[in-house]
């Protein structure tokens, strides 16, 4: 007979202890989201947005004709796989910058703030980045130029030229502190980025001149080559971003005159299909953008974009915005548009309706359908209807123009609707699994963008979103948005607050007693 083994007092103790705090952290209510199509949407898998620094479109668009500042017009690029690409591609005919310097450019398209700079970048959900964390998405970058501490920080994973030289390129890789929301970073991707590392002076060797500002590139867009290629090969499932910039357009610029500005663009041409193609292999969303232009005072002159006679030319303002991805319509869009409609562009051609929170850019509506997300202030249901010549009609996932019922939306305080139908008309009705009274049941809207639709409970005082109240956290044209003031708590949010608090006295109480037995043994 084996003898009976007891375990420790102390142990028994500890285990209870542990046992209580795991009950009352997955006790507390969790946030979810429920997604339909209501009518079939082509989301690409990720997204590699391309950012060649210092690329002015009149310089590569066969509508726009540069000029020095003298008015002599200045010879265009002689382009071969661009034009192929655009004629595949959406390309925003009109897409200015606001800030003409490096900075202010990047700062601008991954915020959509046209004033945007390293700071702002910083604040808390002001980013692509951080939008897209949110959806788990991984984000990677490949930064010669732009790399400024800010959009350091938001990377998963970055390779950048800590020299900023292409006469003693030096590439290193960082990766910043993951925020709650990353998702881990493959170690064989730290491995590829590693080595692409290490072969980045081989690229800049060359003792002539053109070889070695086009090699500067080269190793750019090779490197975010290799980088598809191992995500399609081994992460597949997993969504991301990968950002690049490539900064010998803008070095030619300063210092090689507009022939070699235009012999730099040209150069780039030839090694931006591989990129490109990968793209469209592995169902990547490719966009191609610049973060200022460049202008010239005469022919045969150095260029400059950000000194004041250069800032306000058409050279210095106007950059590319070519997109391909499936569900994307080709063609050439005309009308004003700002490089701060970037970021809800893109986040709109991954179907994600919520924006940075200073965002005053535009959505660029480039797939035909859009989406539209629906928040409560607790678990509940929610049903959608479209209007039928100004009467409540009924929507059906995939059959919305025909008009037949959508089966309610229920437990859940999220839900979001794909595939709605741009300048129709919508009603969203909402309810609560508690029987608690929301302030509105039912809201009436037309749809221009992606939006995204708060609820609150009534009682609560109703903020509407505005183009002056950046703070609200969404885009400017949302169509409409019940926010809860600061001030104001639901159940959900007593609840959640009253479970950390005894969470914070079990911990401490665990604490104590640990330490008591730690002591008496």
């Amino acid at each position: 007979m084996f003898p009976t083994v007891r375990k420790p007092k102390s142990l028994s103790v500890l285990f209870f202890l542990v046992t209580l705090i795991v009950l009352f952290i997955f006790s507390l209510p969790a946030s979810g989201l429920t997604e339909v199509e209501v009518n079939p949407v082509n989301t690409p898998q990720g997204a590699v947005v391309l950012i060649v620094d210092g690329l002015s479109a009149p310089f590569i668009y066969p509508e726009l004709t540069p000029h020095a500042l003298d008015g002599t017009p200045l010879e265009k690029a002689k382009l071969k796989n661009l034009p192929i690409i655009s004629k595949e591609s959406a390309r925003i005919l009109e897409f200015r910058a606001p800030q003409t310097f490096t900075e202010g450019g990047h700062s601008v398209l991954v915020t959509g703030n046209p004033g945007a700079d390293s700071e702002l970048v910083s604040f808390k959900d002001a980013t692509i980045f951080d939008m897209l964390h949110k959806e788990g998405y991984l984000c990677i970058a490949v930064m010669e130029r732009g790399d400024s501490w800010s959009i350091r920080a938001e990377q998963d994973a970055i390779l950048r030229d800590e020299n900023n030289s292409i006469s003693n390129m030096k590439i290193v890789l960082e990766q910043p502190e993951p925020s709650s929301d990353s998702p881990e970073v493959p170690e064989g991707l730290l491995q590829v980025m590693k080595k692409a590392a290490d072969k980045a002076p081989g690229y800049i060797k060359s003792k002539e001149t053109r070889e070695k500002y086009s090699g500067y590139n080269r190793w750019g867009v090779e490197t975010a080559c290799s980088i598809v290629e191992y995500m399609a090969k081994n992460r597949p499932e997993q969504k991301y971003l990968l950002t690049i910039n490539v900064g010998a357009v803008d070095s030619s610029g300063h210092h090689r005159d507009n022939y070699g500005y235009v012999d730099c663009i040209e150069c780039l041409d030839t090694d931006i299909s591989s990129l490109y193609e990968l793209c469209k292999k592995n169902d990547l969303a490719f966009l191609l953008t610049a973060d200022h232009g460049m202008g010239f005072s005469k022919d045969d002159s150095k260029g400059g974009h950000q000194s004041e006679k250069f800032t306000e030319t058409d050279e210095a303002q106007l950059i590319p915005l070519i997109v391909h991805a499936q569900g994307v319509e080709s063609g050439i869009l005309k009308g004003k548009h700002g490089q701060e409609d970037f970021a809800p562009t893109l986040l709109g051609i991954l179907d994600i309706p919520n924006r940075p929170r200073f965002a005053e850019g535009k959505q660029i509506l480039l797939t035909g359908h859009i989406n539209l997300k629906v928040e409560l202030p607790e678990k509940g249901s929610v049903e959608l209807r479209k209007n039928v010549n100004g009467k409540d009609g009924d929507v059906k996932e995939g059959n919305v123009k025909e008009g037949n019922i959508v089966t309610p939306l229920q437990h859940d305080d999220e839900f979001l609707f794909l595939g709605l139908e741009p300048e129709s008309t919508y009603t969203v009705r909402a309810a609560l699994d508690s029987g608690n009274s929301l302030e509105e049941q039912e809201k009436k809207l037309t749809l221009e963008t992606d939006s995204v639709l708060k609820f609150t409970e009534k009682g609560q005082k109703i903020e509407e979103n505005s183009e002056d109240n950046p703070e609200s956290g969404s885009e400017k044209n949302s169509t409409a948005s019940f926010l809860k003031k600061e001030s104001g708590k639901s159940s959900s949010s007593l609840t959640n607050l009253i479970g950390y608090f005894i969470i914070g006295l079990v911990n401490i109480a665990g604490i104590v007693i640990i330490a008591k037995i730690l002591k008496k043994g």
